[in-house]
């Protein structure tokens, strides 16, 4: 993540440091992306951005992690829905959500194909606990059922950020409610 060098700087200029290297990680990828030019494209000198950074893959970090944090602001916090018509009406409202970002900002469908890991665990948590409390999740094999809510929604995520509109809501849907139903 970023030195703390980073943080004291203004958070305009946190924030153009890092849509640039977002620019360059969606037009040159990983492998192509080059400090350097992302140090020229940001106005800075090559050291600038080292004493910034501890490197390309600490840059490349605090892009996905602020991929991440767009994501989870257009999600917001899972609200605990009454009844499963409005539990996957909620879903769907999320989908979209999720959907209109990556429209607006499709610049970071690569950061966010290269996420590890969760990033959301919280709002899959609580969508998941959700579930439960309305019995749409079979109460046996809870733990791998959660296990494997977190890779469906990994999965279609994936997929969704390699080729967009390849992933419906309405299959991710069906396949959840397969899985929770034991």
């Amino acid at each position: 993540m970023p030195l703390p060098r980073f943080h004291r700087l203004p958070l305009d200029e946190q924030a153009r440091i890092l849509a640039v290297a977002t620019h360059q990680l969606s037009i040159r990828g990983l492998a192509g992306m080059s400090v350097n030019e992302i140090a020229d494209e940001a106005g800075l000198s090559r050291s600038a951005i080292y004493n910034y950074f501890d490197g390309k893959s600490d840059l490349i970090d605090a892009v996905r992690a602020a991929a991440i944090r767009k994501v989870s602001a257009a999600l917001g916090d899972w609200t605990t829905q009454p009844d499963s018509k409005a539990f996957w009406a909620a879903f769907r409202a999320g989908a979209e959500q999720l959907s209109a970002l990556l429209a607006e900002a499709p610049e970071l469908r690569p950061a966010l194909a290269t996420v590890t890991g969760g990033g959301l665990d919280e709002w899959v948590n609580a969508f998941f606990e959700n579930a439960v409390a309305l019995g749409l999740v079979s109460p046996q094999h809870r733990r791998l059922t959660r296990v494997a809510t977190g890779a469906i929604l990994a999965a279609a995520d994936a997929a969704e950020l390699a080729e967009p509109g390849s992933i419906s809501t309405a299959d991710v849907e069906a396949v959840l409610r397969a899985v929770w139903r034991g």
